[in-house]
């Protein structure tokens, strides 16, 4: 039966070829918009992985909103259970491209940054010390973007700081960020001893979730993220920055599955008399049913092949071009290939179905009439 579904489908070559290529064009949708969502997925995750055991505390009104300083450090020290509480300066590398390339200044005092950056680790140089007030750690994408090593030269608002460490590859936010003295960031931006939210260390035998109610009772003028409520909230904004990338996917990938529909309701109302004569000389409406459905699973197959080279090649091609700015945003994953490919071959088939049916149910005596 396969030569004969292969013999039906290179009979129509053109209107084969259109409908293995409307397929591919859907198939192509879903592993771009598939591999940008498998990337945040990721960065996401290993994100998640090195702050997961820390709470944040911001301001009442919010990480941007102001009112949250030094002061308040000592403040979360004394909450009962807080093993340890150092505040952070936040803001974009690239003010002018608001924050689009995602390098990210981190103002850390210097004493906790092993602390703060912890499991991170280093690929070259040490972190910052105490003492320390032009010096920075780098993130991996970082150095690479500036060809950075360790005593190198790099400028941040028009003042040099000197790199004494190089943090090794995580796949989180950290690699793209730029660590300078906490002291030297409020200088250096003017925001007098202000801090974008506070990091609270729980002790060992503490529940965090009840630690992080805690702090925000007992520190006037402030509000807590647990590690679980902020797993949460990512969570949910990746779901919903997931449904938006894949859905695009999906509408191409369902219009290439109504060619193929199209196509083999064509091609069931050409060979109405051909079914005729295979059931006539003794072929089952389950052979004609397999028949039909072979040829759209086919076509399914060899469009999400297609497709998935041609995604896969347009991934590798823009990651190339994006590596100059220094930003991934697509990332192939097996489970993502897996899951393009089972699409296409459900599409096929879903979209063979019909004829299928209308194939299987012709009558011989009637199918034989038609010229």
């Amino acid at each position: 039966m396969f030569d004969l579904i292969i013999r039906n489908i290179t009979n129509r070559k053109v209107r084969s070829a259109l409908t293995i290529c409307g397929i591919a064009l859907g198939i192509f949708a879903v592993i771009v918009m598939g591999a940008m969502s498998e990337n945040f997925h990721q960065t996401f995750e290993r994100s998640m992985s090195v702050t997961s055991d820390k709470i944040r505390v911001f301001a009442e009104s919010g990480v941007f909103g102001g009112g949250l300083t030094d002061d308040k450090v000592s403040d979360v020290l004394r909450v009962a259970g807080v093993k340890d509480a150092y505040g952070l300066l936040m803001t974009t590398f690239d003010e002018d491209k608001m924050g689009m390339t995602g390098k990210q200044i981190l103002g850390v005092p210097p004493e906790k940054s092993s602390v703060a950056l912890n499991p991170v680790e280093l690929k070259a140089g040490r972190f910052l010390n105490p003492g320390d007030s032009y010096s920075v750690v780098v993130g991996n994408n970082i150095k690479r973007e500036y060809g950075l090593q360790v005593g190198s030269k790099f400028e941040i608002h028009d003042k040099y700081f000197t790199v004494v460490g190089i943090l090794d590859y995580t796949g989180s936010i950290f690699d793209n960020a730029v660590i300078i003295p906490l002291e030297t960031a409020q200088d250096l931006y003017n925001v007098g001893d202000s801090v974008s939210y506070i990091f609270a260390v729980p002790d060992e035998r503490v529940d965090a979730e009840m630690l992080s109610k805690r702090i925000e009772l007992s520190v006037k003028g402030t509000s807590t993220l647990s590690p679980g409520e902020l797993e949460v909230q990512a969570r949910q904004s990746f779901m919903i920055f997931s449904v938006i990338t894949i859905s695009s996917g999906l509408l191409a990938a369902i219009i290439g599955g109504l060619c193929v529909m199209n196509t083999m309701l064509m091609s069931v109302a050409e060979r109405t008399r051909e079914f005729g004569i295979l059931k006539a000389i003794g072929a089952e409406t389950r052979d004609i049913l397999l028949l039909t459905l072979g040829e759209a699973s086919l076509m399914g197959l060899l469009g999400g092949i297609l497709g998935i080279l041609v995604g896969v090649g347009a991934v590798e091609i823009m990651n190339a071009w994006l590596e100059t700015t220094r930003i991934v945003l697509f990332l192939i994953t097996p489970r993502l290939l897996i899951i393009a490919m089972l699409f296409a071959l459900l599409i096929g088939a879903l979209s063979g179905l019909y004829p299928a049916y209308r194939a299987s149910k012709m009558s011989p005596m009637e199918a034989l009439k038609h010229a």
